[in-house]
């Protein structure tokens, strides 16, 4: 049974609520309601204080041009597209030749695999945002402020979750993964951890091979799981249902494999797709094994006290780096421009 939260006064009083408690009149969909408040949570340094209005923040060095160069193509031709790999790196690590060459042996022998709807990860995820630009933008203004804010405070490890199924946290998780290894040099690590319906794979066009339970057991190799696609770009992919996917990522072994893991393979983000935190306790069981966790809400129907009560479970455990707002709705000023202009 899981119980309701709602606010009176201070963040800390809240009175819990049966399951049957009807909705009040200010359980509005999130993107209504509570952007006023996210802006003020506490969220990691340079993230959360970022005013939406501002314009997409895109990093030194970024290539305006060669965005620019989308518009006027035929976006069904993707072979056309520009290759945004030739963006400068956004964090750059500071690495002795030797130590750098023992990763790159590890992060090499991973075996190789096709992606089923793409042969690069900008192909890929044209197509898997409808050759969407504006989408595309976002997602590349996302990973910008990731990586500065990870590399500021030196994380690596990112769970992304969201406060009830259906909200896009794994097709939030998937292109990130893909922007980020769309930058020469770094290296991205995705782990489908959703356990209670993998869809990673599914999305990619692509076969999981299984054996992700083996892998955390202990009782196979990284190499014997995880496959590379592309040479920046490594999946843990996940294939059918777990019932006992919590208290496999409750055990000691959990842990000490993804150490090892990572010890080994040393990406630059390593990124872990994880159900919904209110209806299993998947998440909050993997936490001692990440830096931070991203929200991911849906605009529509995530409910201002869902994510209160997310962030009061993740309060004091680990750092909530910021609430991802899917399937926002148009701004009325927008679709009043529109109407005017027809």
């Amino acid at each position: 049974m899981f119980q309701r939260f709602k606010e009176s006064g201070r963040r800390t009083e809240r009175k819990p609520q049966g399951d049957a408690a009807p909705q009040k009149d200010d359980d509005l969909p999130f993107d209504l309601e509570l952007t006023r408040r996210v802006r003020g949570a506490r969220m990691a340094p340079k993230w959360g204080t970022r005013d939406p209005a501002e314009p997409p923040l895109m990093g030194e060095g970024f290539d305006a041009e060669a965005f620019e160069a989308f518009e006027g193509e035929d976006m069904d031709d993707v072979a056309d597209l520009p290759d945004l790999s030739e963006e400068p790196r956004l964090c750059e690590l500071v690495l002795r030749d030797d130590i750098r060459s023992g990763w790159s042996g590890a992060w090499d022998a991973l075996p190789t695999a096709r992606f089923g709807h793409g042969s690069a990860p900008l192909e890929v995820q044209a197509r898997l945002l409808g050759q969407d630009r504006a989408i595309l933008r976002a997602f590349d203004d996302l990973r910008t402020q990731l990586l500065r804010t990870m590399h500021g405070a030196g994380w690596s490890r990112i769970a992304i979750t969201a406060p009830t199924g259906g909200s896009g946290a794994s097709f939030t998780a998937l292109n990130l993964a893909l922007c980020i290894a769309r930058i020469p040099g770094m290296r991205a690590l995705l782990i489908d951890l959703d356990q209670r319906d993998p869809s990673i794979a599914a999305m990619l066009g692509m076969r999981a091979g299984g054996g992700l339970q083996a892998l955390l057991a202990g009782e196979i190799a990284p190499e014997e799981h995880l496959v590379k696609p592309c040479g920046t770009l490594a999946l843990g992919l996940g294939r059918g249902r777990s019932e006992t996917a919590s208290e496999l990522l409750h055990a000691r072994q959990t842990g000490a494999v993804v150490d090892d893991m990572l010890d080994r393979l040393h990406p630059d983000i390593a990124l872990f797709d994880l159900p919904a935190m209110l209806e299993h306790d998947d998440l909050e069981a993997f936490l001692p094994h990440v830096d931070g966790v991203l929200l991911v809400a849906d605009a529509t129907r995530t409910l201002a006290p869902q994510i209160t009560e997310c962030e009061r479970r993740l309060e004091g455990k680990t750092n909530l780096l910021g609430i991802i707002l899917n399937r926002t709705r148009p701004e009325r000023r927008s679709r009043a421009g529109a109407r005017r202009a027809a």
